[in-house]
């Protein structure tokens, strides 16, 4: 029994050994490979900073020296930031008024992410049944009669929107001013353009335009443009597997909508709400005619 009480704390103490030995090792995560002004930034800080950078940056920091060109970014960052809190930006009213509005945003989003988006659901049936009955809606795009102003900087572009809304000629403006020498003295028509035939940005804009409607300012690496819809003309019907996923958004969105309301109503059935009458602000009220005035 001596023996194999014996036996039994030599192993207690080698197991405790090995223990003491591991949590004396430096733990790599936590190694820090910048200090700035006292504030480390970790091994492990870096690693999750690193696998956060968009797809679209990351050829910013390609190549061997990648890794430690991100790190000297960390390090400018935090120091900007320390800069900012030094001079009480982070005190400041305007920036905590901001940060409530953000927080607020967020608390909706999540909200609106569970009870709303997580309970919905459509089924194929329901897809082709929706479908059968809007098919006349579901067509591919068509071409889009276009037409342009292009100027140098932003703030021309603004005055041009401006005086547009207040009624001047698109096409005489376009043959004053725009610096796309192409289609200024045809006032600014790029003729009918296909979806993929322009520039993402101007074309994200184009696509959500309204028949003689025109854009704020469009900012493109050859300036800033105006955009008008002149025309557009419809495209062939899609079959059921070609509209598939407009068809599957479209019916989630309904869905959405519903859902969205329905639990809005369940909120205020539960709530002890109490609405006042909005006062009637003192330059909308009517003022009294002088015959009314008279005793």
């Amino acid at each position: 029994m001596v023996g194999l009480t014996l036996k039994s704390t030599l192993g207690l103490t080698l197991l405790l050994a090995v223990i003491t030995a591991c949590s004396d090792k430096p733990d790599a995560s936590s190694k820090a490979l910048a200090i700035i002004n006292g504030k480390e930034i970790t091994a492990s800080e870096f690693d999750l900073r690193w696998s956060q950078i968009p797809d679209y940056a990351r050829k910013t920091f390609a190549g061997p020296t990648g890794r430690k060109k991100f790190l000297e970014e960390l390090i400018n960052h935090e120091l900007m930031l320390q800069e900012a809190k030094t001079r009480g930006f982070d005190r400041d009213r305007v920036f905590l008024e901001r940060m409530e509005r953000f927080k607020e945003r967020s608390l909706l989003e999540r909200l609106r992410i569970e009870e709303v988006d997580a309970q919905v659901k459509v089924t194929m049936e329901e897809m082709k049944a929706y479908y059968g009955a809007n098919a006349m809606n579901f067509t591919a795009l068509g071409e889009f009669r276009t037409s342009h102003i292009l100027v140098k900087t932003q703030e021309e572009a603004f005055d041009l929107k401006k005086r547009l809304d207040q009624g001047e000629d698109f096409t005489a403006l376009a043959r004053k001013v725009s610096l796309d020498h192409a289609t200024r003295y045809k006032g600014g028509d790029l003729g009918f353009i296909k979806k993929g035939q322009t520039m993402p940005q101007f074309e994200k804009v184009l696509l959500a335009l309204k028949v003689g409607e025109t854009s704020l300012p469009v900012a493109t690496p050859f300036g800033y443009h105006i955009i008008k819809l002149v025309e557009r003309t419809p495209g062939a019907a899609l079959s059921f597997d070609e509209a598939k996923e407009q068809v599957r958004e479209e019916l989630l969105n309904e869905k959405r909508r519903k859902r969205y309301e329905e639990f809005v109503a369940s909120l205020r059935a539960k709530a002890k709400l109490r609405v006042a009458d909005i006062p009637t602000p003192v330059s909308e009220i009517p003022s009294a005619s002088p015959a009314a005035a008279t005793p």
